[in-house]
């Protein structure tokens, strides 16, 4: 089984929650059949895993136990996951229709449900992308989720969560963890030591608090510089012609315009999907500018690392509803919380709030307006009905 394969899944899917949470090996067999999903399927196959390379995945000693193997894919099949949809619609779905065995080829077949197809097949935007050997060292289920959700804000470099949304993604079940203290010592902190010490992401996280409760978290992501270019291509076909990639062209007029550095596909999408919800159709001719601002300033040491820096300041004044570009970028600064832009930055192209162009509601409002709705103490009918009517 190749550890280098990429796990890529819809941001509703990273987001799914559990009835019952799946244990560290099921999740590892899940996602170890998910990357061998290939960015150019468009319909689901049978997807084969060696019984004797799960065996050794699994960390299972002596030789293969297929009863074993048997009581770990009964159980994911008993596991349903609940999706968001749009216009309030909730999917529930096990992650495979069949598994079955082939104890004397010493092989398995899995078959995806098909309601999943728009969560793994053909994705454009909204997705979220890792190696699979990123959690196959990981020895907890809460760190093998927080690792995906951690991905999945990547590009911005921090996400803001309610104590509970966070609870309910993890899928915490236990009482125990009710109290905040336990869960932060027992889920947060050893899940974030693990991921800092065995994966590609580093994560720390303030506490925000209402009086003296601690109501959210706010974490902080950095991708370890010596992985951000370093990620494997998808494997590839040679007997089926492959589909162009969504925005490889901009990819590559980016890359040729670059000095010393390259985006790989994995982090250009999350990059460009970001910058495209900033500056719309000018996110390229924005990123150009800034290549070459990288290219020319030699005190930027981590060039991957000072472009995500800059997407997440033009984020904040986006979120605000200012308007910033690259063109005439000098230097900026950060506070904690907020990010200060040097006003030479902007020049006169900062607007008003209300000349803002309405534009469709981004997915971090809605985690807030959530946020803020729970907190308030609405029902999840209610807050259900005001993200619709926005």
């Amino acid at each position: 089984m190749n550890k280098d394969y990429l796990v890529t899944q819809s941001n509703g899917l990273v987001d799914a929650r559990y009835h019952e949470p799946l244990t560290a090996r099921q999740q590892k067999i899940v996602l170890s059949v998910v990357s061998q999903v290939q960015i150019e399927d468009e319909d689901f196959k049978m997807y084969e895993i060696r019984i004797r390379d799960f065996h050794e995945l699994l960390g299972l000693e002596g030789e293969p136990k297929y009863t074993d193997l048997r009581k770990i894919t009964e159980e994911i099949l008993k596991k349903s996951l609940e999706i968001t949809r749009e216009k309030g619609r909730l999917l529930q779905v096990n992650w495979f229709s069949s598994i079955e065995y082939f104890e004397h080829e010493g092989r398995m077949e899995f078959s995806f449900d098909p309601k999943l197809k728009p969560y793994l097949l053909d994705l454009k935007k909204a997705y979220t992308s890792y190696r699979l050997s990123n959690i196959l060292s990981l020895n907890s289920a809460y760190s093998i989720r927080l690792y995906e959700l951690m991905k999945k804000w990547e590009y911005l470099g921090k996400w803001e969560v309610t104590v509970e949304n966070l609870k309910d993604r993890l899928g915490t079940k236990n009482k125990s963890y009710d109290a905040y203290g336990n869960f932060k010592n027992r889920i947060i902190n050893p899940a974030i030591s693990e991921l800092n010490g065995k994966t590609d992401v580093i994560i720390s996280f303030n506490e925000i608090k209402k009086g003296r409760k601690v109501i959210s978290l706010e974490f902080t992501i950095r991708n370890a510089p010596e992985r951000e270019i370093k990620l494997p291509e998808p494997r590839k076909k040679p007997e089926q012609p492959k589909k162009q990639i969504e925005n490889e062209d901009v990819r590559e007029r980016l890359n040729a315009l670059a000095k010393e550095f390259n985006f790989d596909q994995t982090y250009f999408a999350q990059l460009y999907q970001g910058a495209s919800i900033i500056w719309n159709d000018d996110a390229e001719n924005e990123l150009s500018l800034l290549i070459h601002y990288v290219n020319q300033e030699k005190t930027v040491k981590n060039p991957l690392g000072f472009i995500k820096s800059k997407l997440q300041t033009a984020w904040d004044v986006h979120q605000a509803g200012g308007s910033i570009s690259f063109a005439d970028l000098k230097t900026s600064k950060r506070t904690t919380g907020r990010t200060e832009v040097v006003p030479d930055w902007f020049n006169d192209r900062k607007k008003s709030r209300d000349e803002i162009v309405a534009t469709e509601e981004t997915e971090v409002n809605q985690e807030k307006k959530r946020a803020l709705l729970e907190s308030l103490g609405k029902s999840p009918e209610e807050i259900e009905k005001a993200l619709r009517e926005g």
